[in-house]
């Protein structure tokens, strides 16, 4: 482990018996840039906290004080994501503290697991578990990561079928009016979009736990299976002409449904009619077209 990640270790390894003297936790691990060996000047300390029920304000505030933090923030209970976060300060850096129940994780590890939902915040928890660092309760924490070893091959045609369909429907034709109108900030928008959508149908191909789209590179580093070049490809989309940019992600897209279609044959005519919805283009009308019925002379001039 590099320095910037060694030394946020460990704080998060001094900071954990305190957060243990609770006995309803029953869990602890690191997580986020650190548990990958990623951190950077930039890099704040995520801790995760597993309860055997549901934690109170008072406990969550409880370590702060004899860590020598400085309290921050206390968010409420978030029923979507079945968490609780606070953020506390030690001496400016940042700790940013995940609360669920054990049940809770149980609960998303089935559905992810055994009923293949391709929710992204699921594949995220799911993703930072994996790569977690044990800090208290080993067993529980191996457990989760040994089931998580086993990435279920109807999860990757789920991800792909998700990821591969309605938001990439008439892409180049919705790109091809924004530029002509002159609407650039959308047009960086929908580049952002397709991007976004290609990463996560490579990482349900690649039966990778989607860990969000931060440390792109590191990211695509893990990826057996995908265009060549793609990262290089990414960065030039935005340092070229927006018309050159609108022709590159075709190509990333098309050489992606290309490599699911080699990989998963089985899915071989839902990527037809995907590739068939990507590229579909409207009609265009410099005239009112053949109607069933005529315009009157008012209407003809506005027109």
């Amino acid at each position: 482990m590099h320095y910037a990640s060694q030394w946020r270790a460990d704080i998060a390894s001094s900071i954990a018996p305190l957060i243990a003297r609770n006995p309803h936790v029953g869990a602890i691990m690191i997580g986020g840039s650190t548990s990958r060996d990623r951190a950077d000047s930039f890099s704040d300390i995520e801790i995760g906290v597993f309860w055997s029920r549901s934690p109170r304000e008072e406990e969550r505030l409880a370590p702060i004080e004899p860590a020598g933090g400085v309290f921050w923030e206390l968010d409420p209970y978030d029923p979507e994501a079945d968490t609780w976060m606070e953020e506390w300060g030690l001496n400016n850096l940042k700790m940013d503290i995940r609360n669920m129940t054990i049940d809770g994780v149980e609960q998303q590890l089935s559905r992810v697991l055994n009923n293949y939902e391709t929710d992204l915040f699921l594949q995220q928890t799911l993703s930072a578990i994996l790569h977690g660092i044990p800090l208290h309760g080993h067993d529980q924490l191996k457990r989760w990561q040994e089931r998580l070893v086993h990435y279920p091959a109807e999860l990757s045609e789920a991800m792909v079928r998700h990821y591969s369909g309605e938001e990439l429907r008439e892409w180049c034709w919705w790109v091809d009016q924004l530029l002509t109108r002159g609407d650039i900030p959308l047009v960086y928008h929908s580049f952002n979009d397709a991007i976004f959508q290609v990463i996560s149908m490579l990482m349900g191909l690649n039966q990778i736990y989607h860990p969000g789209f931060k440390w792109l590179r590191y990211s695509l580093s893990e990826l057996h299976i995908l265009p060549s070049h793609l990262g290089e490809r990414i960065d030039e989309v935005y340092t070229r002409h927006p018309r050159d940019g609108l022709k590159m992600i075709r190509s990333i897209v098309l050489e992606t449904y290309d490599l699911i279609a080699e990989h998963l044959p089985q899915l071989g005519k839902e990527i037809d009619q995907a590739r068939s919805n990507f590229l579909h283009q409207r009609q265009q009308f410099e005239q009112p077209p053949s109607l069933p019925f005529s315009l009157s002379p008012s209407q003809e001039s506005a027109s």
